[in-house]
């Protein structure tokens, strides 16, 4: 088996690209790809686990949606038990623990091992329980909950913001492409 040393930047690109290739929302890939970051360095072939998870691309929005409840205290733990990839959902959890400061844990059989101490994690993955929010911590103090998902948008400013975001795409024609539209004959981005 060949394999290549990639850089955490290169971890991050091609997770987000094969998220968004296999028709998940910009926003679900982007996390995608922080969460293979939050994998690779913990030893773990991230981008083999992303391509594995992206052959059941609902059961990462599966994930997203167990782990906001979570957060939101709608849930106080998400069993391990069903998810077919449970180092995702692992690597997932871990990007929102990062990312947010929250004190997200993993539940093995006899004990909690908060997220943001986890060095390795591939050998957690036949141990893991489930995942939970933890009340304080490591220093004491409380863990912020989030009690409140984010706040509704309106529709219509939903919309508007497409709209304008819609301006920066370039319509594929001949004349596009021959003024740098594209990727070419080379995809080097």
């Amino acid at each position: 088996m060949t394999t290549i040393q990639l850089s955490y930047n290169e971890v991050l690109t091609v997770a987000r690209k094969a998220a968004g290739g296999a028709g998940l929302p910009h926003g679900v890939a982007e996390d995608v790809g922080e969460a293979a970051v939050w994998l690779s360095a913990r030893g773990v072939d991230a981008v083999s686990i992303v391509v594995d998870a992206l052959g059941s691309p609902a059961e990462i929005l599966g994930a997203q949606a167990a782990i906001d409840a979570l957060c939101c205290g709608e849930t106080a733990e998400i069993a391990a038990e069903g998810w077919n990839c449970r180092l995702m959902l692992i690597g997932l959890a871990g990007a929102v623990a990062a990312g947010t400061e929250m004190n997200l844990a993993v539940r093995k059989a006899g004990n909690v091992e908060p997220l943001a101490r986890m060095v390795t994690a591939e050998a957690l993955v036949p141990s893991v329980v489930g995942l939970l929010l933890l009340p304080f911590a490591d220093d004491g103090a409380p863990t912020p909950l989030r009690s409140h998902r984010p706040a509704a948008t309106d529709a219509a400013a939903y919309a508007a913001a497409l709209g304008l975001a819609a301006k920066t795409y370039v319509p594929a024609s001949e004349l596009s492409r021959a003024r740098g539209a594209g990727a070419g004959t080379t995809d080097n981005d």
